[in-house]
Formats: C-alpha cells, sequence, structure tokens
C-alpha cells in the first residue's frame, strides 16, 4: 500500500477552529512519481454555518480565496454559510444534488449511484478551482463526510493519488468526530459524541467503481466537459514537486 510518511514541515492536517469539527487540509499526499498534493492549497470541511469571526479570519489568514459549499438548497436556507456575503472569500453554491434526491440505498451504493449521476457537478467544482483566485479553496458540506468526501475523493484521483491514501483520508473524518465536540464551539450535532460511518472500504468500492464503471476520475470529468488541458492545470495547481517525507496521513489528528 501507498503510505505518507511524516513531515518536516509545520502543517497540520486537521485545522481545529471554533466553529468547525472537521476542517481539514489535504496536502502532503503522494501524487504520482516526484509529486505530492499541495499544502494549504485544499481544504474539505464541515458546514461553516457557526463560524466565528476569529476563524473566518484565520482561514482567510491560510490563503483561503474560495468556500465551495455541496449542500442541499434547504440547507442553505436554514444554516447558511458565514461566507455568503464574506468580501474576502468567493462563495460558491454547488449542491452535489438537489433536495431529497439523496441517492438510494447503502453508503457504498448511495457514493456509486452519485458517481453514475452527478458527474456535471464534480466537473462544475473543477472549474471552479480553475477560475482565477479559485484556490486555496476549501470545499464543504453538513459533516464533510459524503458529499465532501466523494468530491475530495474526484479531486485527488484526478491529480495521481492512490486510492488507498484517499480512502485513508476519507476514513479520517471518524477521527475528528471522536470526542464529544466540546471544544468545537458548535452549538448543533457536532457539539456531542458522534459516531460517523465512514470506513476505507466505501471509498476504496466507489474509486474501484469509478475506475471500471467511467474510465477513472480524469474520463469521467472531461465526458463533463473538462478538457485534457483543464486536467493537467487541475495537477498543476494542486501538486507540488515533493520533499524527502512528505504529510503523513494522521498528521495532527
Amino acid at each position: 500500500m501507498s503510505r505518507a510518511t511524516p513531515s518536516s514541515k509545520p502543517y497540520e492536517r486537521h485545522l481545529r477552529l471554533a466553529g468547525t469539527r472537521n476542517l481539514r487540509d489535504v496536502g502532503g499526499y503522494p501524487a504520482g512519481p516526484g509529486r505530492q498534493t499541495r499544502w494549504r492549497t485544499l481544504f474539505r470541511a464541515d458546514a461553516f454555518d457557526q463560524l466565528p469571526v476569529d476563524s473566518q479570519a484565520a482561514l482567510v489568514g491560510l490563503g483561503v480565496r474560495q468556500a465551495i459549499d455541496l449542500r442541499f438548497p434547504s440547507e442553505l436556507d436554514g444554516w447558511p454559510s458565514v461566507f455568503r456575503e464574506a468580501p474576502a472569500v468567493r462563495y460558491v453554491s454547488l449542491p452535489l444534488y438537489e433536495d431529497g434526491q439523496a441517492p438510494p440505498g447503502g453508503v457504498a451504493a448511495g457514493y456509486r449511484s452519485v458517481l453514475d449521476n452527478r458527474g456535471a457537478q464534480f466537473a462544475a467544482v473543477g472549474r471552479a478551482l480553475l477560475e482565477p483566485g479559485g484556490l486555496p479553496a476549501v470545499i464543504g458540506c453538513a459533516a464533510g463526510i459524503d458529499r465532501t468526501g466523494l468530491t475530495i475523493a474526484i479531486l485527488l484521483s484526478v491529480v495521481g493519488v492512490p486510492p488507498d491514501v484517499v480512502a485513508a483520508d476519507y476514513a479520517l473524518s471518524a477521527v475528528s468526530f471522536a470526542g464529544d465536540g466540546r471544544e468545537s464551539g458548535c452549538s448543533d450535532w457536532r457539539s456531542g459524541s458522534v459516531r460517523v460511518d465512514c470506513v476505507p472500504e466505501y471509498m476504496l468500492d466507489a474509486l474501484d467503481h469509478l475506475e471500471t464503471r467511467h474510465g477513472g476520475a480524469a474520463a469521467l470529468l472531461q465526458r463533463h466537459g473538462l478538457a485534457a488541458v483543464d486536467i493537467a492545470q487541475l495537477r498543476e495547481l494542486l501538486t507540488e514537486p515533493t520533499d524527502d517525507q512528505p504529510g503523513r496521513l494522521d498528521s495532527a489528528l
């Protein structure tokens, strides 16, 4: 299995900012020969509806210039993102699916269904990242697990991150939600003890389906409008030459 090793760089994977519980940096992962995903470039998160001013400023200080929200329209109405009106961060609503259209079946079957039916939404995320000033960006949903997990999986896969590393990153949400959550500063369900169902096997199944049914992440995105040059640009923007010790999967968790 491909494994990332400890990093000497002062980067943390899990960013413990008040008002969020599952905010993570996806930098430091192996992404093909001599490359790794860039630190402080792409983040994944739960909802940003309770993020206090200090936490907002911290994210802007980390370079975040775009927030992509994958939640239902009804979620946006009831729990709007703090970045919806923020002048320093471009806010983009790209629901992975509409209200009442959550995929049927269990987790694994649902993930396969999303890959089969929502390719246009994944491509729209890719186009948003390619816009001038589109990065660094944070992508989130309610818990930052399912909708965010699949979207991040597509992006990591298209830049060359191995499936087992993608699946391990997905499974880190269980670690993020471990404990009682009181330190999160959230006042909703995220403040309590939360058991989340995000075992690596779910994502490995989804990635196998992505490869066998759709020809991989690049083919799926190209089928929905991204050109080969766009894929190449995403790889350039989201990865960098590797050092001798890229960031490990469980850094700071």
